[in-house]
């Protein structure tokens, strides 16, 4: 009997879908994986960027309106944006996870959603089932401040991250947990590091280095494995000017008020601080990079600036023992970062990131990173989620866009079908372990 095999793209989803997964940027709650009911997960970021984009009004998600209000609203203006990739994810949550016929959410089904997604959300095991079951995924790690209870049935490793944005770019980063509570400022960073240190009011550099150093000797350990910051397109890893950075802590601690350069002084002592411990512990350091924050109301869009790979190639040479790994938001930094990957030995890239997170894009990133950077520095997969079944429905749009790409290479004779599991295997799950130490 004869039978017809499946299209090549089709046995690479497959593929896809078989080969073991960690992910290793998630902002995933302990105590509550799955969304609590339709509102929630209707809450993503990246979902309601594009609803505010049709027109919705934001006080139509607010928090303080019921949950079927909230969703009521938002339905005219999921038709407004129904050809979008978020749109097309969030379809596939709904019709895989929920059995919405054709994803489609309306007047007439989102009663019914509301009350499976409640369901879902109370169900102490349903995180793990998604996770580990139905994404194939093993490990994953997010933020500390997001640690509490680990999912039920044991089926997916819980690590985490140290979020450093506030101590990288201050009144760029916001309320970070647990160390940076409430703080959205830049004028308030001094305090920040006061509440740190135990409402020490450091005056010295070397003060200021030995408890930095002290307080991340004791904090990314066990499951903490590595830190992450943002990086505004404009920052950069840059040496601190010491006796800048002396004079103000020293009036600082007086009580006195900091001008910006100030403040720039400090910041520079600490991140270059922060850095030089990294690099003596030989730890991971995971940078999301090519986005601008909180222009235009909050906004954040794609910006390259040709400046940026020189000089922070010279940050990446001078802590060579620091594994970096760049998490891209724009498209023009694609051929940069991957030459970076190829040259320096502690230079990785992974995922797609924001304003890259499109099948296009991920298709071109994904073949380019194949032909020129080592696969053993390339991680095929993160899912920035808040809540599992995005990182289900993200998942949905990497395999398909990274089929296709593969399929290309397949085709053109770059890659050999066979090679694929080998390959797969290795940007899925063991570059993020290896790079990650995750291992355990």
């Amino acid at each position: 009997m004869f039978t017809t095999e499946p299209p090549l793209r089709q046995r690479i989803e497959r593929l896809i879908r078989e080969t073991p997964k960690l992910d290793p940027h998630t902002h995933l709650r302990c105590g509550q994986m799955p969304a609590p009911d339709l509102a929630a997960l209707m809450s993503y970021h990246w979902l309601q960027t594009e609803l505010r984009a049709v027109g919705m009004p934001a006080e139509d998600h607010d928090a303080a309106l019921p949950v079927e209000e909230r969703v009521r609203r938002s339905l005219p203006y999921l038709r407004r944006m129904r050809n979008t990739a978020m749109s097309w994810c969030f379809r596939r949550i709904l019709r895989d996870l929920y059995d919405v016929p054709e994803g489609e959410l309306d007047e007439s089904s989102y009663r019914d959603v509301m009350e499976r997604v409640e369901a879902s959300g109370a169900d102490p095991s349903w995180a793990a089932r998604l996770l580990g079951g139905r994404c194939g995924i093993e490990t994953i790690v997010t933020s500390l401040g997001n640690a509490g209870p680990e999912p039920a049935a044991g089926e997916i490793a819980v690590r985490f991250m140290l979020d450093l944005h506030y101590l990288f770019c201050p009144g760029v980063a916001t309320d970070l947990t647990p160390f940076f509570v409430g703080r959205t400022r830049r004028e308030e960073y001094y305090e920040a590091l006061t509440e740190l240190f135990e409402g020490e009011r450091v005056g010295t550099a070397s003060r200021l280095e030995r408890r930095l150093r002290d307080w991340l000797e004791a904090t990314v350990v066990g499951p903490v494995r590595f830190s992450n910051t943002f990086l505004p397109i404009e920052a950069r890893f840059e040496p601190p000017d010491r006796a800048a950075a002396e004079a103000a802590l020293h009036r600082a601690a007086l009580g006195h008020g900091l001008s910006d350069d100030e403040i720039e002084a400090i910041r520079r002592l600490v991140t270059w601080t922060v850095l030089e411990w990294h690099d003596d512990r030989r730890k991971a350091f995971q940078i999301a990079v090519g986005a601008e924050y909180f222009i235009c109301d909050g906004k954040s869009i794609p910006r390259f600036d040709p400046s940026w790979t020189s000089q922070m190639a010279r940050a990446f040479h001078r802590f060579g023992n620091v594994r970096f790994d760049l998490m891209m938001a724009s498209e023009p930094m694609l051929q940069d970062v991957c030459v970076l990957v190829r040259q320096f030995p502690n230079v990785y890239c992974s995922g797609y990131w924001w304003h890259t997170f499109f099948p296009a894009l991920i298709e071109k990133t994904v073949s380019l990173r194949i032909q020129i950077a080592p696969w053993t520095k390339i991680g095929g997969f993160l899912c920035d989620a808040y809540y599992a079944e995005w990182t289900y429905g993200k998942l949905q749009v990497v395999q398909k866009a990274m089929a296709a790409a593969l399929a290309d290479l397949v085709e053109t004779g770059f890659i050999e079908e066979n090679e694929l599991p080998a390959l797969l295997q290795q940007i899925l799950h063991d570059t993020p372990r290896d790079l990650y130490e995750l291992a355990d």
